[in-house]
């Protein structure tokens, strides 16, 4: 196995821990776990760059490497989403239907590319896949730091306040959380459409 293939490994390993911290963080956490919590969502979501680089660097690009790694990505973006779930504080932010929209896009895309490379077709991501996984993990690392007490990030945005919702809840988090389930909507209609051609041309 590859160093990219470990790093992978790693990463869902870290995903774990980091799930558990969240949870102790609920019922006993300061202001001090939950930027625990930050930093291990930054490091482990680091990794992904890492391993991507390490693996078209060294020619270490494989089937498994390309079905485990956006698994591994899924753990920890749409995992860590539904851990977060278990925040009461967060609700107003994150509705648990965003959560389960985003997560049945994710499980529908995993299904389908298995399938596919199953028959021996490259279904690699694509870079919107990847740029969904950016939003994916700012959202999540911006609701992690609203149970830091960040101001920043928990201010209001005035501009937003015609938007529908509680008064004074359209922050970064908020919008962040809006903007990767929109971009996760739209990259899961264009690998719709690219499975589809896929399927046709192999059959």
């Amino acid at each position: 196995m590859g160093w990219a293939n470990r790093i992978t490994l790693l990463r869902a390993v870290l995903t774990l821990v980091l799930w558990a911290l969240i949870m102790y963080a609920v019922d006993h956490g300061t202001a001090t776990v939950w930027h625990v919590c930050f930093w291990l969502f930054i490091v482990t979501a680091g990794s992904d760059f890492v391993d991507g680089m390490l693996a078209r660097k060294m020619g270490d690009v494989t089937v498994f490497g390309r079905i485990t790694d956006p698994l591994v990505d899924k753990m920890l973006t749409i995992g860590t989403l539904i851990v977060l779930l278990g925040v009461p504080a967060l609700h107003v932010w994150l509705p648990a239907w965003t959560v389960a929209l985003i997560f049945t896009r994710e499980m529908l895309v995993t299904a389908v590319r298995g399938q596919i490379e199953g028959a021996g077709v490259n279904f690699q991501a694509l870079p919107v896949g990847k740029y969904k996984m950016v939003l994916q993990c700012s959202a999540a690392a911006a609701l992690i730091l609203c149970m830091t007490g960040t101001p920043w990030v928990r201010a209001e945005w005035p501009f937003l306040a015609w938007l529908p919702g509680p008064e004074g809840t359209w922050n970064l988090a908020h919008v962040l959380v809006w903007a990767s389930l929109l971009l996760t909507v739209v990259s899961g209609v264009i690998y719709a459409l690219r499975a589809r051609a896929a399927l046709r041309a192999a059959s």
